[in-house]
């Protein structure tokens, strides 16, 4: 089993340093990776909890994040791809991969804020098919010397793009949610499904239509990514339900152990643990928590 961090650039902490220095302390620790969010807005439920607090810019914090460590991964939990130009994003991604030395994961979605697509004014209507055909380019941008593409929101041709990221064909392309959409996207234009706000039960059913429909399409049934981020919380009192029926990891020590073990069982090879706070001591005690409660599921990876 692989641990993962969310780094709270997405609750208001006041200053990116102090996410730098928790991404190094979770690496010292033996965790696998670190994560960020995006919004750009604060749209909807991102006002309410945040009010007047900072969202961080993600790449600024991972490109920060990649200067200070050596072997964590750098993953985005998700970036909304109809958001970015994917010439501009290949770009970007293809840098911080080069100066991470081929530790960026690239986790994408689509979102659901309608307000803050209005207040950027992208269509929301369309948002996923301008994913689809943003992640056609960027595949070709990432694999083409002079890369050709003409596709229904993005064209170009005749012009060499580098730099060429370090992973070879590109970072891992992770797709976000749970939807039969992202779910169908996974197939045709990711390495694998970071799912967001399963159980492990649901998780499991999705994946086995998911682990079909991979393997129809002619991809190696051994190359699917799985992970899941989950908000994490240690409770005094048994929490409300069975462990492959809860979404997040709240509970006893004992339960969000079991929940854990659910999530193995299910197939997830990652858990990305979600304080969700800007608390940073409480941050640091849940990334300890996990790593002593993951320890009794399977050794870290």
């Amino acid at each position: 089993m692989k641990l993962g961090l969310a780094l709270p650039n997405n609750q208001g902490v006041e200053r990116v340093m102090d996410l730098v220095h928790l991404a190094r302390e979770a690496e010292d620790l033996g965790l696998t990776s670190v994560w960020v969010s995006e919004h750009l807005w604060h749209a909807e439920y991102v006002a309410k909890r945040l009010g007047d607090k900072p969202y961080h810019e993600p790449l600024t914090v991972l490109t920060a994040v990649a200067t200070a460590t050596r072997r964590v991964r750098l993953g985005t939990s998700v970036l909304i791809m109809p958001w970015h130009h994917p010439v501009r994003l290949a770009k970007t991604l293809a840098s911080l991969d080069d100066l991470s030395e081929g530790r960026v994961d690239f986790g994408v979605g689509v979102a659901i804020t309608e307000d803050e697509f209005r207040n950027l004014g992208v269509p929301f209507e369309t948002r996923g098919r301008q994913t689809d055909d943003a992640l056609t380019a960027m595949r070709k941008l990432w694999t083409e010397a002079v890369p050709d593409h003409h596709g229904e929101f993005y064209a170009f041709e005749g012009l060499r793009f580098e730099p060429k990221p370090r992973q070879t064909g590109g970072p891992p392309v992770l797709i976000g949610g749970g939807a039969p959409a992202a779910l169908r996207r996974v197939v045709t234009h990711g390495d694998g499904w970071h799912a967001l706000g399963q159980s492990p039960r649901r998780l499991a059913e999705s994946l086995e239509g998911l682990r079909q429909a991979w393997t129809d399409a002619g991809r190696d049934a051994g190359a699917l990514k799985v992970s899941t981020r989950a908000v994490m919380e240690v409770l005094d009192s048994p929490f409300d339900r069975a462990a492959e029926d809860r979404p997040t990891l709240r509970g006893t020590r004992d339960e969000i152990a079991a929940t854990m073990q659910a999530f193995a069982d299910a197939g997830v090879q990652e858990i990305v643990v979600d304080a969700n706070t800007p608390d940073l001591g409480k941050v640091r005690a849940t990334m300890r928590a996990a790593l002593e409660l993951v320890s009794e599921v399977a050794p870290l990876a």
